[in-house]
């Protein structure tokens, strides 16, 4: 590691900041690489543990390095983008940067929801049947993102399962149920993982992630399903591209 230099007018924590980067860009330290524990560098750059802490969470800050309770501080890695432009399911927009995805399925029951899902799904008769599945959508082995679905069940009334995970719910509505989808309304916010989510995401408890709910409607103006979808924002971003 270069030493920081005493003789120039830029402050120690910028320096090693930059020392840090360097490093990373010219892949003396790669992605998901262990930094060494703060109190070896100050011996080695000879600093203060402020000025190695002010660099550290510098870099944490831009999503450099990243600090993974009880185990440290690594080399974050470099995130995939995904882009989110026209009304496409998940498989599809992965399918198309040849990733590949699988389903596991949670969760699959038939019965009767709350006033807030009956709501979004614009159902009034709260004695009407809702298939709600909990996915975990997997790409390239990895845990990618947690799905909940809420799908009115006479719009898809021999929905099951082995459908659900063996295809693209898109697929099965325009293939086997003919529908066609004319807008989806959806919503974005940073969310806190609580123990499960975490878990079956492969997270930190507390790690950062994104909530999207989504509301699908078809040619006919009928809600075809709602949507709550938990994403993980370590290793990937997610662009929206709004057109007029």
């Amino acid at each position: 590691m270069k030493k920081i230099d005493r003789n120039i007018d830029v402050p120690l924590h910028i320096q090693l900041t930059k020392i840090i980067k360097a490093m990373i860009e010219t892949k003396e330290l790669v992605e998901g690489t262990y930094i060494m524990p703060e109190r070896e560098l100050c011996k080695l750059q000879e600093v203060s543990r402020m000025t190695v802490n002010k660099a550290i969470l510098n870099l944490v800050n831009e999503g450099v390095l990243e600090r993974r309770q009880g185990k440290g501080t690594f080399v974050a890695y470099k995130k995939q983008k995904h882009k989110f432009q026209n009304l496409k399911g998940f498989t599809e927009v992965m399918g198309e940067k040849n990733l590949s995805v699988k389903n596991k399925i949670l969760k699959f029951e038939i019965k009767t929801q709350n006033k807030c899902i009956r709501e979004k799904l614009n159902i009034s008769n709260e004695d009407e049947l809702i298939f709600e599945i909990k996915r975990l959508r997997i790409i390239d082995g990895d845990p990618f993102a947690l799905e909940t679905v809420y799908i009115p069940q006479e719009m898809c009334p021999d929905l099951n399962a082995k459908l659900v995970e063996e295809n693209s719910l898109y697929t099965l509505f325009k293939e086997r149920y003919n529908y066609k989808t004319k807008k989806a309304v959806q919503t974005v916010e940073p969310i806190i993982l609580n123990k499960v989510d975490a878990q079956s995401l492969n997270q930190q408890i507390n790690s950062l992630a994104l909530k999207f709910d989504r509301v699908v409607y078809t040619q006919e103006d009928e809600v075809l399903e709602y949507t709550i979808s938990i994403f993980t924002s370590d290793k990937h971003q997610y662009q929206i591209v709004l057109t007029d």
